[in-house]
């Protein structure tokens, strides 16, 4: 490549890592994933740093924690001055475009960070309609619509069609495209063939609700809201089939890029990267969408996927972290990062030159008493998620939580500011259902895992600009000098 490769950032909201990897019968339909794969590299074991969107999304594009910024809320989008991978590509004479949803860049910063924005044709959302069914009926608190049916022009296709068209157009400098999808974010609901493309029956059985001697509070309330008649298998199995299936609908949209750069020969030129934001419980636990309180690893593992020209393919099993996208795609490209960022560049991996080096990842969520705008606001009260806030907002040992996480390969370790703390030994207990934490067998364990989560928690507190400031007076206008 003559100049700087393009970038194709395929990023579908809500998609669990086990929806992509594992055995066939165990996840989703995804034949365009999995052709990604084979030609790329993929880190089975990367974790977001929240399981809420607009946080997640802006640790990743800066390198940053949530708590290091103060993005801890869906609100709370990057502001002007807050250097970002988009700003420094601009900058560098990239064409930045983005088709789909924001969750990430505040309105007024828009056009120092893209050239292009919005999608270039409406979704026509009066060609779809849901079929009723006493299933959907019953399921209303979980979030569950099912089965869909018409044209199905939505926001997803919308934006789709859009990217196609950029890629069909000719440029004469590099380009970044990001395609932030709205799939599979619940509503629970899929057309055919994705309603029915995956057997109920043979699903997992969805993992069952946490155990120990304690359990944060979090957990009953999330469960008692969406299931209020009480967690049945089937309907899980029900709800993970049509989650997988939107899954799947996802991997369609994959495939068009993919098919549109082979076309147009891009393949040489371009570094593909397909990743998401968060999971979804679907079921699991019995609970459903997600919790910013919650890091399971179905809400926190996601699929993260590099194909990049002139690298062998592979599979990389060493944890990693999703803030650690920003630092890999600037040294991709051969860019420094203008502010002190927190990621690590997953570039040796890529290249077969080195390894992940990380053995924990950590992640946190809730929020702090006086934080009106940390959740949705301005809802219609029958609205599902004004009726979920109203709950958990009632129940201050909820919703007045500070908590954080430290998982490595053997140990998960939970800390909460008014909850209690919670370990699981993931050696014996991968899925994390039984809390030793109050178990002596573990105290030591817990206290190293403490500590480390402390000090996690000092060293990224917050960064110091790169460049050294000033500390005078600027001249006065009046007299030219200063004092």
């Amino acid at each position: 490549m003559s100049k700087r490769p393009n970038i194709l950032l395929f990023l579908p909201e809500t998609v669990r890592g086990d929806a992509i990897y594992g055995p066939p019968e165990t996840r989703a339909v995804t034949p365009n994933f999995d052709r990604l794969r084979a030609e790329g590299v993929t880190f089975t074991y990367a974790y977001a740093q929240m399981a809420y969107c607009t946080p997640s999304r802006c640790s990743m594009f800066t390198g940053l924690y949530p708590h290091t910024h103060g993005h801890r809320s869906i609100w709370h989008l990057l502001q002007e001055d807050e250097r970002n991978l988009f700003q420094d590509l601009k900058e560098a004479g990239y064409r930045n475009v983005v088709f789909g949803k924001n969750d990430l860049i505040a309105p007024d910063f828009a056009a120092e960070c893209f050239d292009e924005w919005g999608a270039r044709l409406q979704p026509d959302r009066e060609t779809t309609r849901v079929v009723p069914s006493p299933t959907s009926e019953r399921l209303t608190p979980a979030m569950y619509h099912g089965l869909r049916e018409g044209e199905c022009h939505d926001g997803d296709w919308a934006h789709t069609e859009s990217a196609l068209q950029f890629l069909d157009e000719d440029h004469d400098q590099p380009w970044c495209l990001l395609l932030p999808l709205s799939f599979a974010h619940p509503w629970y609901v899929a057309e055919e063939p994705y309603f029915s493309m995956h057997d109920r029956d043979a699903l997992p059985t969805a993992i069952p609700p946490v155990e120990g001697e304690s359990k944060r509070a979090y957990r009953k309330l999330y469960r008692d809201f969406a299931f209020p008649n009480g967690v049945d298998e089937a309907d899980c199995r029900e709800i993970k089939a049509v989650y997988f299936g939107m899954v799947s609908r996802v991997d369609a949209q994959l495939g068009r890029i993919l098919d549109k750069l082979a076309e147009r020969r891009l393949e040489e030129d371009t570094i593909v990267v397909a990743f998401s934001d968060h999971g979804d419980y679907a079921g699991d636990y019995g609970m459903v969408e997600k919790c910013p309180y919650g890091f399971e690893d179905c809400l926190l593992r996601v699929p993260l996927i590099f194909r990049v020209p002139g690298t062998a393919s592979g599979e990389v099993d060493g944890l990693c972290e999703m803030n650690d996208l920003y630092a890999t795609l600037m040294e991709l490209v051969g860019l420094q990062p203008k502010h002190h960022q927190l990621g690590q560049s997953l570039v040796p991996a890529i290249t077969g030159d080195g390894d992940v080096y990380r053995d924990a990842v950590f992640a946190e969520g809730g929020r702090l008493a006086g934080e009106h705008h940390w959740g949705i606001e301005g809802l219609s009260p029958e609205n599902w998620y004004a009726k979920r806030r109203d709950i958990v907002n009632q129940n201050p040992d909820v919703s007045l939580s500070r908590c954080a996480m430290i998982r490595t390969r053997d140990f998960q370790y939970i800390y909460c500011t008014n909850d209690v703390d919670e370990l699981f030994d993931l050696r014996r207990d991968p899925d994390a259902v039984v809390n030793v934490a109050s178990h002596e067998d573990y105290g030591e364990v817990r206290t190293q895992l403490r500590d480390r989560l402390l000090n996690w928690v000092l060293e990224s507190s917050d960064t110091l600009p790169l460049q050294q400031g000033s500390r005078h007076w600027p001249p006065r206008p009046e007299t030219g000098f200063a004092e």
